[in-house]
């Protein structure tokens, strides 16, 4: 399974997530790749006899065990330390892996030699795609959304434009951001740029990444033909509500972006966001449909939910 120097590094941080996890592990035995890799499990502090289940069902794990939750960017730059792969990939404990997906992921990397991050095709459990590839966040077309005059270009158009839920997720393409979810990374750039940024605890860490990147001229893709099931909130509905989460996720993507941006730039921007949700909101209501959340938002589409938890201080 590894060679001296394997294709990829995959990196699963998790918390409280045992037979999610297991799962996950599993997928990876049964993935077929053909590209060698080894797998890290950073286990969070869990309580649920997590890493002692690593530790007896898949022994050639490399299991680095925390005493307690140390978030989800500075878990994953503790196995990035020890990373051995071409590449390296960020995989959510909530996820299956399916045959072919690491394969593709690595081909796609090898081909595009300024792809410093790419994101596999995520999917619910009903095989619907899950809004992961992003635009670069962006006021004009944050106000093109407000405007709804998003709604007069032709759909294919509108889909390349604004990505999220607008696009069909069937083609291989360059995007703005992405989530953390099954991200991988060219070590090469990682080596250039650095890790993700512990100034997050979770959420907005990989957005922050992604610009981080492309300031540095490397470039984000999506990998439509690596697919991904991710079941998504699994840690995170057991620590908060969703609309606390949400909050926290709107935060600390103005956060990142204004680690990149002028201050001016992220008040316009707040503010167009701010008037397409408005917008959204009552549209939604006229037609008795009911709001999208933040999460769906086209602007914000939060980096994948369910990974980690906050510490107890932040409520």
């Amino acid at each position: 399974m590894m060679s001296e120097r394997p294709d990829l590094t995959i990196t699963i941080v998790s918390w409280n997530t045992r037979e999610l996890l297991r799962s996950c592990l599993q997928s990876l035995r049964a993935s077929g790749a053909r590209a060698s890799f080894e797998i890290h499990v950073v286990d969070n502090g869990s309580r649920d006899g997590s890493a002692e289940m690593v530790r007896a069902e898949f022994p050639d794990v490399l299991l680095i065990a925390n005493a307690e939750n140390h978030g989800f960017a500075a878990a994953n730059n503790q196995s990035w330390a020890q990373a051995r792969g071409r590449y390296w990939l960020l995989l959510n404990s909530d996820t299956e892996v399916k045959p072919g997906a690491l394969d593709a992921l690595v081909a796609l990397m090898d081909a595009q030699p300024r792809a410093g991050l790419a994101t596999a095709r995520l999917v619910n459990p009903d095989g619907r795609p899950q809004h992961c590839a992003q635009p670069a966040p962006s006021i004009w077309r944050t106000l093109l959304e407000a405007s709804r005059l998003h709604k007069l270009l032709p759909n294919s158009l509108r889909g390349r434009v604004m990505l999220g839920l607008y696009w069909n997720y069937r083609e291989t393409v360059r995007i703005g951001w992405t989530w953390g979810t099954a991200l991988i990374a060219r070590r090469a750039a990682v080596e250039e740029v650095g890790p993700l940024s512990e100034a997050f605890f979770m959420y907005g860490e990989d957005l922050e990444w992604c610009l981080r990147m492309r300031r540095r001229g490397w470039e984000v893709w999506f990998c439509h033909t690596a697919e991904v099931l991710h079941y998504g909130g699994q840690s995170s509905a057991q620590q908060w509500p969703d609309a606390q989460k949400q909050q926290i996720i709107l935060d600390n993507c103005y956060k990142a972006i204004g680690m990149h941006r002028r201050p001016l730039s992220v008040r316009l921007l707040k503010m167009a966001t701010w008037c397409a949700l408005r917008a959204e909101q009552i549209s939604k209501r006229l037609k008795g449909r009911k709001p999208l959340s933040p999460s769906e938002n086209a602007f914000v589409v939060p980096a994948s939910a369910g990974r980690r938890r906050l510490p107890k201080s932040s409520g």
